[in-house]
């Protein structure tokens, strides 16, 4: 019985503490409490503690810093609301393994959507781009990036997969200094369409986001996509 509930004691403790981090204002890199003060906390030993700790590293949630201080690892993405960060950069500060699908190149029609975000006329012909970026091996967002058809004709398809897209435009069009002209986010669903591409049941309720990437002068990309997985924080 003794067991038994030192057992339940690391478990419960364990899920407390993951709670707590996942759930409030924690950076990556910031230091937990001391296993002595988390143990008065808790009313536990330190050996329970540290059982509980050890779950929680286990979900790649804590890792042990420097003099063995337990620190918050910060397995999401905050996220950047004025200035362009690409999503290599920031899954890879995150400790994620990011890879890219590219689901489908080609040329549309500007519709109502992208003519007002773009400042095009309705019809205008448009470089679509469309892929699944995947955390680990997990699909997390689906992206539909609509650009100018000139920037759009000198992006090679085979760099989409292993380069951020802003790098492309960066390297490719001369663009100089990008930045988030417009973004807004609402709840939605998974169209036909995304939930075909996605793989995912249509009707799927998603967080959408749509953005609006400028240089000066000019719109360089609108992008519309789907959050598939909980990893980024606003």
């Amino acid at each position: 019985m003794n067991v038994e509930r030192k057992q339940f004691a690391y478990d419960r403790i364990a899920r407390a503490i993951a709670a707590e981090l996942t759930n409030s204002l924690w950076r990556s890199g910031d230091p937990l409490p001391s296993e002595i003060e988390l143990a008065s906390h808790f009313d536990v030993t330190r050996r329970t503690v540290r059982k509980a700790l050890a779950l929680i590293e286990k979900q790649g949630l804590i890792v042990k810093g420097r003099g063995r201080r337990t620190l918050y690892r910060g397995r999401v993405i905050d996220w950047s609301h004025d200035m362009v960060v690409d999503l290599p950069t920031a899954a890879r500060r995150a400790g994620f393994r990011l890879s890219t699908r590219v689901l489908r190149i080609g040329e549309i029609g500007a519709g109502i959507g992208e003519a007002r975000a773009l400042g095009v006329p309705l019809g205008e012909p448009l470089g679509e781009i469309c892929r699944l970026r995947l955390f680990d091996g997990k699909a997390v967002v689906q992206q539909r990036s609509m650009l100018p058809l000139d920037i759009a004709l000198q992006i090679p398809s085979v760099e989409l997969e292993r380069r951020s897209l802003y790098e492309l435009i960066r390297r490719r069009s001369g663009a100089g200094y990008l930045f988030i002209a417009d973004e807004h986010f609402a709840p939605s669903h998974a169209t036909e369409q995304e939930a075909r591409l996605s793989g995912i049941e249509e009707g799927r309720p998603v967080l959408r986001v749509t953005r609006v990437v400028g240089e000066t002068g000019r719109a360089v990309e609108y992008s519309n996509a789907i959050l598939l997985a909980p990893y980024f924080r606003f």
